[in-house]
């Protein structure tokens, strides 16, 4: 036999409440039920209580309902560690939000500490700073010479700087230098010693070469041998270029 809908709203009110049930509710029998004359339950009214006039511990119902405190407020959240309403990170819970907000800051930092040692971590094209160089010889110290440096890279090389290794002005003037078959001399003659480690403007900006391209560089000894140099010996002539290129394992 059928329980009455009395006795069903009965057994847990507090359920009937949560489900919208009211006096004229139908559990599959004629009889229509009613708790307390006019109670229906709804958003107005919780067991004869009127919603307005609850005070703070009852705000929500749930100590009414329930028996059972209701959890407390969460704390203010910063302006600034709050994700936009549409924000795919944003989380309507204040503390949800903050420990989102927090493992992103983690992980932001974290990624920074990790570039140090793998500056190529996120990208596809390996890019790192090398150094290339190319090489002539001055077979006696004090007897005027043309030299010529020319050489290909390992490497896709795009130089940026350019270093040459003169001990004093006025020892090696330089005539022409091409990176790629394009003059990076594009008029006169330059002394070497505008490119010597300590000098300044030693930046350029010239083409890409590939290990197909060659770097050259032409230019002649006068014979000065400066101090510190002495004797007739030989000496390695060294220009050297320094920029970015693909790395290299």
């Amino acid at each position: 036999m059928g329980k009455k809908a009395h006795d069903l709203a009965m057994r847990d009110p507090a359920l009937a409440a949560l489900m919208g049930v009211n006096g004229m509710a139908d559990f599959g029998t004629e009889e229509n039920f009613s708790l307390g004359g006019e109670a229906d339950f709804g958003v107005e009214s919780i067991f004869g209580a009127d919603w307005d006039e609850m005070d703070g511990e009852d705000a929500m119902g749930l100590s009414s309902i329930f028996g059972t405190d209701p959890a407390p407020a969460a704390a203010p959240v910063h302006p600034m560690h709050v994700a936009h309403p549409h924000h795919p990170l944003h989380h309507p819970n204040p503390a949800a939000q903050r420990i989102i907000a927090m493992h992103m800051k983690r992980n932001k930092h974290r990624s920074q500490r990790a570039l140090l040692l793998e500056p190529n971590m996120h990208s596809e094209l390996k890019i790192e700073r090398y150094t290339f160089s190319v090489n002539d010889v001055i077979l006696a110290l004090g007897t005027s010479q043309a030299l010529t440096a020319s050489g290909a890279p390992d490497v896709n090389f795009r130089p940026e700087q350019v270093t040459i290794n003169v001990v004093s002005p006025g020892m090696i003037l330089i005539t022409d230098g091409r990176v790629a078959n394009v003059s990076f001399t594009v008029g006169g003659t330059l002394d070497a010693w505008q490119f010597n480690a300590n000098g300044v403007g030693r930046a350029l900006s010239v083409p890409t070469l590939t290990p197909a391209n060659k770097a050259t560089v032409n230019a002649n000894y006068t014979g000065l041998v400066p101090s510190p140099l002495s004797g007739t010996g030989s000496f390695q002539f060294v220009v050297s270029f320094t920029g970015p290129a693909t790395l290299s394992a």
